[in-house]
């Protein structure tokens, strides 16, 4: 789970240290928004027996050690013990990070339970990651775009959007006090080559348009910044010197190869504290438009979790034009796309100064994604994929 969101829950909830790992589980699945306690909930309500193991919870995994008179000296041993223990005919891993390829071959060989192993990858792909999709039967993705790199690679793999998780409605409504905002944005805000140049570069062309828009978002701490600022003057320095072979030996020189700016007096003015969980939902629900800018991994095609995110909760949500979009919504319809900066600008403005317009939007959006788009619809998809997997590995 995201640690951001851990963090939220443990200081929300600070008599859980003193539950026992079941009642602990139990109110981390109900509580968090998260992929994994929407997917588990969703599967049991389809009748699957299915148990999720949170792996970075090391506050939970301690837990489960001590009350399983767990031996395990490292992670891994103790998820192995917890697979094991579970005897499951599908491990299906949703972070692959938290793996590596002993692991992987370890659990095919000892646990005879498991038919298929099965990841979940929607993010950008490493050495490390390849090595470890080599050692499950098919992979599940988020976008076409990423489905098209898996199998140019050898990989196989299942297209499955992202889905909006009705539970969530009636907990967004109760309690919801977070300020009205008319145009917002939640995320990450990382910089420098690879992270969020793209994202900077849209926040800070709206804000110099003088638009009213609020972010509650993760920025760098100053002395990463200055670290990336220093790299990228060691970069220029040694290609002045014609000393490339070095730039090339030294991997901590590739880190940052780009120039890097600070973020700008406007940004950090309008910055509060990220949100997690629940109370992002609400943030969402108490803000007229929500700008949403996929990563560069997803290349050329839509489908992160804010789109089904915002027109879940029923909000109006402005988004980049993907070749895609208009498979999962009817663009400036059901969602508002746009093409640059200045396109961005021009639709947010004309969002602000046309309420009735902006609420249809906002309503259709919500329609096409309680219709079509629910976590439900896409653990439907899965079993039916699992299905035939397993169909087809016994004939």
């Amino acid at each position: 789970m995201y640690p951001g969101y851990l963090g939220s829950f443990y200081n929300h909830f600070k008599e859980v240290k003193n539950m026992p790992y079941q009642e602990h589980y139990n109110l981390l699945l109900t509580d968090t928004t998260e992929f994994a306690g929407s997917y588990t909930r969703t599967l049991r309500r389809l009748g699957v027996d299915a148990e999720c193991i949170i792996a970075n919870d090391s506050i939970l995994q301690n837990k489960w050690k001590s009350e399983n008179g767990s031996k395990g000296e490292s992670w891994n041993n103790i998820l192995f013990e917890q697979i094991k223990k579970n005897q499951p005919e599908v491990l299906w891993i949703e972070d692959l990070n938290c793996t590596d390829t002993d692991f992987l071959t370890t659990i095919k060989n000892s646990v005879k339970s498991i038919k298929l192993i099965i990841a979940y990858h929607c993010s950008p792909f490493n050495p490390k990651i390849y090595d470890r999709l080599n050692h499950v039967d098919f992979v599940l993705t988020c976008t076409p775009g990423l489905k098209l790199d898996m199998e140019n690679k050898g990989f196989r793999s299942y297209l499955v959007y992202h889905g909006f998780d009705i539970d969530l409605l009636p907990k967004i409504k109760n309690d919801n006090t977070f300020p009205q905002n008319n145009f917002v944005f939640s995320g990450s805000l990382a910089t420098g080559s690879g992270y969020h140049e793209k994202r900077i570069e849209l926040v800070e062309g709206i804000l110099k348009a003088n638009i009213d828009l609020a972010l509650y978002v993760n920025l760098e701490q100053a002395y990463k910044i200055r670290a990336k600022q220093f790299l990228f003057r060691t970069n220029e320095f040694l290609r002045k010197l014609n000393l490339d072979k070095i730039r090339k030996l030294v991997p901590l020189l590739q880190y940052n190869d780009s120039k890097v700016n600070n973020y700008s007096r406007a940004l950090l003015e309008r910055k509060h504290e990220p949100v997690f969980g629940l109370d992002m939902y609400r943030l969402f629900t108490n803000s007229k438009i929500v700008l949403n800018l996929h990563i560069g991994a997803a290349g050329d095609y839509a489908g992160n979790m804010r789109l089904f995110e915002v027109t879940g909760i029923g909000s109006c949500i402005l988004t980049d034009n993907k070749k895609n979009i208009g498979d999962l919504f009817v663009p400036d319809a059901e969602v508002v796309v746009y093409s640059s900066v200045e396109d961005c600008i021009e639709k947010a403005k004309w969002l602000l100064d046309h309420e009735d317009e902006r609420a249809k939007i906002a309503f259709a959006g919500q329609q096409k994604t309680l219709s079509f788009h629910t976590v439900e619809k896409r653990c439907i998809t899965i079993m039916e994929i699992i299905n035939n997997e397993l169909n087809n590995s016994s004939n």
